[in-house]
């Protein structure tokens, strides 16, 4: 993105940076997460998960935490899933306009401005 903003003049990269941060906002739903399927295999030696007809699909929240913790929980419902794919998709959209406010700044500071 970086090369792309070099042609761009400098009043129009100021402009383009207020106009990202009137819109910019932290989404209260943001989730810095995984929505992980899995399918499992229970303890039972004559249970058809042992001839690969294996349980699930289970969904599950995974985070990964400060210090290489691991949190995860099971998301038991259509609802539970639906609210976790957007609210880790509002996590996106910020880090990537995040992303872009970053690219601009530099940019600026590459022009000594």
């Amino acid at each position: 993105m970086a090369k792309k903003l070099r042609g761009v003049t400098s009043p129009a990269l100021r402009e383009s940076r207020a106009a990202l941060l009137r819109q910019l906002c932290v989404p209260p739903n943001a989730l810095r997460a995984s929505c992980v399927r899995q399918f499992l295999t229970c303890g039972k030696l004559n249970c058809r998960c042992r001839r690969g007809h294996k349980h699930g699909p289970f969904y599950y929240l995974v985070q990964c935490l400060k210090g290489g913790a691991i949190r995860k929980f099971l998301l038991k419902t259509p609802e539970q899933r639906q609210r976790v794919r957007a609210s880790i998709a509002a996590y996106a959209q910020f880090q990537k306009q995040l992303e872009e406010l970053s690219n601009i700044n530099t940019e600026l500071l590459r022009r000594s401005e």
